[in-house]
């Protein structure tokens, strides 16, 4: 069971002080407002918004457990204008600050590691993806080992070329 208790920020806590305090321990502030491909730091998203990411981050967390190793944070957050640079879809639930982008590091990329993570991820969708409303994304190869999570929209999936066999695959 993922937790999904979350609670206001208060005034004084930075973002990194509120994610400690709700639990998250391997995602920092830094990797969540930096575009890694783009090279590019975004603005902060309202403080109100905080709380959206919190089931999100545990999701991540728990795969990042699963996989016994640091995973890299692609995007997390994204405000429309970096949103549409990217070719982000119109309403995708990164400019909601609900949606995380993660990848293999360098040092970690192989076809079986590439496996164990998209395994993973749909397993997280299987096992979790009711209570989180789990939108679950494989990407590859052409994206890179990626795994887009986001949480409290809909349970969902695409890639249907990944994805869907995968899943098929599980059940």
């Amino acid at each position: 069971m993922i937790n999904l208790h979350t609670r206001e920020p208060t005034e004084i806590e930075t973002l990194d002080t509120y994610l400690v305090a709700m639990g998250i321990e391997h995602f920092t502030a830094a990797e969540l407002l930096t575009m890694k491909r783009a090279g590019v730091t975004v603005p902060e998203p309202p403080r109100e918004w905080w709380p959206r990411i919190i089931p999100t981050l545990r999701a991540a967390e728990w795969l990042r457990e699963r996989m016994g190793h640091p995973l890299i944070v692609g995007n997390c957050y994204r405000p429309d204008p970096f949103n549409r640079q990217v070719g982000g879809a119109r309403r995708s639930q990164h400019l909601f600050f609900r949606a995380i982008d993660l990848d293999l590091p360098n040092r970690k990329r192989s076809h079986e590691n590439e496996s164990t993570f998209y395994s993973a991820a749909a397993e997280l969708w299987i096992s979790h993806g009711r209570e989180l409303s789990l939108g679950l994304g494989l990407y590859r190869p052409w994206r890179g080992s990626r795994v887009h999570l986001d949480t409290g929209f809909r349970r969902r999936h695409w890639s249907k070329k990944y994805t869907a066999p995968l899943l098929e695959s599980l059940r």
